[in-house]
């Protein structure tokens, strides 16, 4: 078996190498650890890679994905000049809904660590300062009748997270129930776009989907497909026809 570098295969996938630990801790790209260092199988990275050869356009950068998620909600975006949000919005209605394309251009949205929590303090972490739900732990706010059970996935900072980790004895694990999506300390996209919903601070509808499409669940899945439906079709044909002229 031919094995290459986390580099190597972030080099191919033309991903970053955060990304390409998520998915091998996620088991979704084959490899084997030695040590600190992983090692990723070519012939799984290959495949990988043929999948996504045909995906349309870069992964979006983190400040457009964002930016993404709160024009789909309504939320200001002042941080994009009026022509990047035509663009995008165009970028968006052209997706046609393809789910594969939109967890191409989302994967920038944050760093994944996975974590160890007992499942009576999950909903003390939830509450906690500086988190904000995201993924299965926000799924049941948007409708989707997820229910979250033993796990959770939530949004923060890196000094948000390092206090978490302390306050809440958190134990690395790859397939651990906690989801810890880190977003860059000095841009606070997430508490930027986040919303109240029935009494819980959650990312937009948009960053949940993608959470909910790289999810190993099929029914996670599915329902962050259904999800993604939603959300695009929340363009009126008028403004379709707008973005398309």
């Amino acid at each position: 078996m031919t094995e290459v570098s986390v580099a190597m295969a972030a080099e191919r996938l033309g991903v970053r190498t955060s990304r390409v630990r998520s998915l091998l801790a996620s088991g979704r790209l084959a490899g084997r650890r030695v040590g600190s260092l992983w090692l990723v199988d070519d012939s799984d990275l290959e495949r990988r890679r043929i999948a996504v050869e045909g995906v349309r356009g870069r992964p979006l950068a983190t400040r457009v994905a964002w930016a993404s998620a709160a024009l789909f909600d309504g939320i200001d975006v002042g941080w994009l000049t009026s022509a990047e949000r035509a663009r995008l919005r165009a970028r968006w209605v052209n997706n046609n809904g393809d789910a594969q394309v939109c967890r191409w251009w989302m994967q920038s949205r944050a760093s994944v660590s996975r974590y160890r929590i007992g499942s009576g303090d999950i909903e003390e972490l939830l509450a906690s300062k500086g988190t904000i739900a995201g993924g299965i732990s926000a799924a049941s706010s948007y409708g989707t009748g997820l229910g979250h059970g033993a796990e959770a996935e939530i949004y923060a900072d890196q000094m948000t997270v390092r206090r978490l980790v302390d306050e809440f004895f958190l134990l690395p694990h790859p397939q651990g129930n906690l989801t810890v999506h880190e977003v860059r300390s000095e841009a606070g996209w997430h508490h930027e776009t986040s919303r109240v919903v029935n009494g819980l601070q959650v990312v937009p509808r948009l960053i949940v989907v993608a959470d909910l499409l790289d999810s190993d669940d099929t029914r996670s899945r599915s329902a962050g497909a259904s999800l993604l439906a939603d959300v695009l079709g929340g363009l009126g044909q008028h403004e379709r026809q707008l973005v398309a002229s």
